[in-house]
């Protein structure tokens, strides 16, 4: 008689008991760590439209522009606590995300709820000070991302696309927020950009997973729906796409040198392209798409070169 031979496949590893300190030390710092701080320096995308486009205009709106960099700091804020607040248990089962403040245990739900209420709270009373088109901008992208940590974040594509349409939205809010004209190319190339970090990111999570003999979907739904070949091919065509948007924003806002400096700081941006594809596909990176980009080295010093150029340009279109 033939036996059929069942062999079922390895149970995900369990990962080790977090030891959690719960000292009033601690719970603070777990407090301060659910608000991101590190993730703030997105707000400098705020600043980007100004300083590049118009500096002489941003300098005499420094008020509504730096307000509205607070505003989006409270918001991103208040939407990180959120999501914490509703992934704490899947969370749980990420090898590195269960170390997040909720998901350990070092912070309660209801210390989260209190300080979710804060930030609301900190943005409502922000908004009335802003030109009433930021507020609605700064009001549309809260709307937005809590959607998104409510359901949109499960469905595939559209999770990415709504994480990079917020990086959108704050350089748009900082263009109006000092009167200038708006930037289709920039919002274009950052649009593509953030969608390249944001699969990227997608990638290095579902990579992760596999290589651990987990479940990919388990911690993020959305996961079922791409593969490591996929999101290679769209990372690179957002990266070209988004080297695009730059050198058309670049050849048409510093005139008359638009051309020149478009050339000029080509280079760099090719490079920061392929060594952020080097760090994804070669290095494992892209996890943290923040922390990478400000930790690799190569990176920063291309964009002191980089910065360095784009500054003696717009001075030379300003003169």
């Amino acid at each position: 008689m033939d036996h059929a031979l069942k062999v079922s496949s390895p149970a995900p590893p369990e990962l080790p008991v977090v030891a959690v300190d719960r000292t009033t030390a601690a719970r603070l710092g777990g407090l301060v760590a659910l608000l991101r701080p590190r993730q703030w320096v997105k707000g400098g995308l705020v600043l980007t439209a100004p300083l590049l486009a118009d500096p002489v205009t941003a300098a005499r709106h420094l008020v509504p522009l730096f307000g509205t960099v607070l505003a989006f700091l409270a918001a991103s804020s208040a939407v990180y606590v959120f999501n914490d607040l509703r992934d704490r248990e899947r969370d749980r089962l990420h090898p590195t995300k269960r170390l997040r403040p909720l998901a350990s245990g070092l912070v309660s739900a209801s210390a989260a709820v209190t300080l979710l209420a804060v930030l609301l709270a900190a943005t409502a009373a922000v908004l009335p000070l802003l030109p009433p088109m930021v507020a609605l901008i700064v009001g549309g992208y809260l709307a937005i991302n809590l959607w998104y940590c409510l359901s949109l974040k499960h469905q595939p594509l559209v999770d990415v696309s709504v994480v990079s349409l917020g990086f959108v939205l704050r350089v748009l809010a900082g263009t109006v927020a000092v009167g200038i004209e708006v930037q289709p190319a920039l919002l274009i190339g950052v649009y593509c950009a953030c969608l390249a970090l944001s699969l990227g990111k997608r990638r290095h999570e579902l990579a992760a997973m596999l290589a651990a003999g987990g479940e990919a979907a388990a911690h993020r739904p959305a996961l079922r729906a791409y593969s490591v070949q996929f999101l290679d091919h769209v990372v690179v065509v957002n990266l070209v796409a988004a080297l695009v948007g730059y050198l058309a924003f670049v050849w048409v806002s510093t005139p008359p040198y638009g051309p020149v400096t478009a050339a000029l700081t080509f280079p760099f941006a090719a490079f920061a392209v392929h060594r952020y594809l080097q760090m994804v596909t070669v290095g494992s990176s892209g996890g943290n798409p923040t922390e990478d980009l400000i930790r690799d080295r190569a990176l920063l010093v291309n964009l002191g070169l980089w910065t360095a150029v784009l500054a003696q340009a717009v001075l030379a279109s300003i003169w």
